[in-house]
């Protein structure tokens, strides 16, 4: 009995020597608790109030103000809009294909004549040579509907350059005057002061 009572007293004090320092961890335990238990509380706030902004945006109808989220690359979103510009009916980047040699007033390279210059193709076509492009109707009806949507979008964008060059004439040239306005009513405010 006395072996037992040595055994429970030793584990006694091993057990308050481990409760002493169980009480140090559990006390950092805490600390560390209580700062994970603070951070989520401001998580979620954070995220409360997120979620009404999100909320307000979308009853705004939509519109944020702020550049959050991912957003569209610029180059990636004027191709995006020049492509629309040339119609419908056209494959992605062939709008774009054919503006390309519109803009270089090329010949636009029909069906098979890839690779060739406009020169080879007029001269093979003088000798009597028909190209595989220019044998069925209403490949050539196509062809044609599609260069035509790209000439006219190609008019347009260069009607509308004209028109702003002109603009910026006309701008230019209104400044000019109220400059000099400006300065010669300077001019004679310093000859009616002296």
């Amino acid at each position: 009995s006395s072996s037992s009572s040595s055994s429970s007293s030793s584990s006694s004090s091993s057990s308050s020597s481990s409760s002493s320092s169980g009480e140090s961890i559990s006390d950092a335990d805490g600390s560390v608790l209580d700062k994970i238990k603070d951070l989520e509380k401001q998580i979620e706030s954070e995220e409360r109030l997120e979620a009404l902004k999100f909320n307000k945006d979308k009853m705004n109808g939509g519109d944020s103000s702020s550049d959050e989220g991912p957003q569209q690359l610029p180059e990636v979103a004027a191709a995006a809009t020049k492509e629309s510009a040339y119609g419908g009916a056209l494959m992605p980047g062939e709008g774009s294909a054919i503006a390309a040699y519109v803009q270089k007033n090329l010949r636009i390279p029909r069906r098979g004549e890839v690779g060739w210059s406009g020169q080879e193709i007029e001269q093979l076509e003088n000798l009597g040579y028909v190209m595989s492009g220019s044998r069925h109707r209403k490949m050539n009806a196509v062809r044609i509907r599609k260069e035509n949507q790209v000439y006219s979008a190609e008019e347009k964008a260069a009607l509308a350059r004209v028109n702003y060059e002109e603009k910026q004439q006309k701008e230019q040239k209104l400044m000019a005057e109220f400059r000099d306005m400006l300065q010669q009513r300077n001019e004679r405010k310093k000859k009616m002061k002296s």
